[in-house]
């Protein structure tokens, strides 16, 4: 039986850079070092007519002085050049030719684009499967594929697909800061052959994805995406990002990956009736995929699933919480009895006083805490998700405010691995100017993140993503029931 095209994608046997180069602020730099530091394991060939040694790597003149054959190429040269480099592939029993390589059709040129036909002709000709031109390509950490130096080491499940190569490396960066691992990223730019449909269709039944996030801006081929999201959001939570909504941005769109964009009311059709969650901003991408990533599936289904029970910050935020929250759908129900009678033991002033949201200045003094209220909330059947408040610029600015920070952080982080419901933190950004409490704040952050905890800047960021994560899981309950 053939290798599956996908298993050459992403773990392919040998890998070849057509353009490395010496200068560490080129692509040709970044593509041969990843490979080195990512430590791929197969072969890697350097060519380059002009260099005899690449980051102690022996260069080769040209693809067909690589000994033996070549599974996946990565272009790094001119376009007027690719035709030349595919007549080569094909003697090598090259499989994939991932092109870095742009200004193709994206640029709106005649010619460009008639170029761009003929390289997808004489590749399909040759059985060379191709992922481009214009893009980053593949990231498959436990194979040792990358396409960037500084991008997370450690693979994960969550896998995102993008038209845009940039966004694909934000979304890394910026993800991993918020606790998210990657199992595939795949930068497809204008995707003349391998599509995003085709990378979706895999990741429906890849093993090593458990959350899968999309950023497109158009198709060639609407009904087969449908079919492939369809497929995919059945089996795993799928977010996509739609790029090219608006009239500028589609204008946009094409001349940046050839992106027909389709009308927007389409998309949004097509998204929802496919079961996957559309989001519209880079932002909210993010959150919702650190929502399916680490909060838990919730226990109760129906009419009673978005009871929200939110600890912390003083009453200025609490009265904040609670219109945040009922504006994104969710309830905020009342202390229940139950919990207000264990309150009334500790202390009874406190009973018939303090309320969802709780408003951590009420419990000051009184012995109870609000890590220990959040305890009784995630005891209670009457709350189906909960929003923990840090609150960190009350506690920075008390004495042992470092200490502080440090045990707030361990005793909520502790909750939320044994919580059995959804919880969701909020730690603000660490924007001081004062380095301790910058430190304070970021080493919070990474305690919560390294327990993969879900962790907002917001509590308005919190409250829309844990109010999309129920009603997901609600549909999806409703769609098996």
């Amino acid at each position: 039986m053939s290798k599956d095209v996908f298993e050459s994608v992403f773990a392919p046997a040998s890998v070849a850079v057509v353009g490395a180069s010496s200068n560490p602020d080129s692509p040709g730099h970044d593509y041969v070092r990843s490979l080195i530091d990512f430590g791929f394991r197969g072969p890697v060939y350097l060519i380059n007519p002009r260099a005899t040694e690449i980051a102690a790597l022996r260069t080769y003149p040209s693809l067909s002085d690589v000994p033996g054959d070549v599974e996946y190429v990565i272009s790094c040269i001119p376009a007027d050049s690719v035709l030349d480099l595919l007549d080569e592939s094909r003697t090598k029993g090259v499989r994939i030719l991932h092109l870095f390589t742009g200004r193709f059709a994206e640029t709106g040129n005649a010619d460009a684009a008639q170029l761009e036909r003929i390289v997808k002709e004489r590749a399909t000709a040759a059985g060379i499967r191709i992922i481009g031109p214009n893009c980053m390509g593949v990231y498959d950490a436990a194979h040792g594929m990358a396409f960037r130096p500084d991008l997370p080491r450690l693979p994960g499940d969550v896998a995102f697909i993008s038209q845009s190569g940039n966004n694909s490396v934000e979304l890394m960066l910026h993800g991993a800061a918020r606790g998210l691992r990657f199992s595939k990223v795949v930068s497809y730019g204008n995707g003349i052959d391998l599509t995003e449909a085709d990378f979706v269709e895999y990741l429906a039944r890849d093993d090593e994805t458990r959350v899968v996030g999309a950023y497109i801006e158009g198709t060639a081929d609407g009904r087969r995406l449908f079919a492939a999201l369809r497929r995919c959001a059945a089996a795993k939570p799928v977010v996509v990002l739609k790029g090219g909504r608006t009239r500028s941005g589609s204008r946009t769109a094409k001349s940046h990956t050839a992106a027909l964009a389709g009308q927007r009311q389409v998309w949004s059709t097509m998204l929802r009736q496919a079961g996957a969650l559309e989001v519209a901003t880079f932002d909210e991408l993010i959150d919702m995929l650190v929502a399916f990533a680490f909060l838990r599936p919730p226990e109760t289904h129906g009419l009673a699933r978005s009871r929200v029970g939110v600890v912390g910050g003083g009453g200025g935020r609490a009265v904040q919480s609670a219109d945040v929250c009922e504006e994104a759908g969710l309830s905020v129900p009342s202390l229940p009895d139950r919990i207000r009678e264990m309150l009334r033991e500790k202390a009874p002033d406190l009973a018939d006083w303090v309320d969802n949201p709780v408003d951590q200045s009420i419990l000051a003094g009184s012995g109870v805490s609000g890590a220990r209220v959040l305890e009784m909330m995630v005891e209670s059947v009457e709350f189906d998700a909960l929003i923990a408040n840090v609150g960190e610029d009350w506690v920075l600015g008390r004495p042992d405010a470092i200490e502080r920070m440090a045990h707030l952080v361990d005793r909520f982080a502790a909750i939320g691995e044994k919580s059995s419901k959804p919880l969701a933190f909020v730690l603000g950004p660490a924007d001081s100017p004062d380095e301790t409490r910058w430190r304070a704040v970021e080493g919070g952050r990474q305690r919560l993140t390294d327990a993969r905890l879900a962790v907002y800047p917001s509590v308005d960021r919190a409250a829309h993503a844990v109010s999309a994560f129920l009603r997901r899981y609600d549909e999806t309950w409703i769609a098996s029931g």
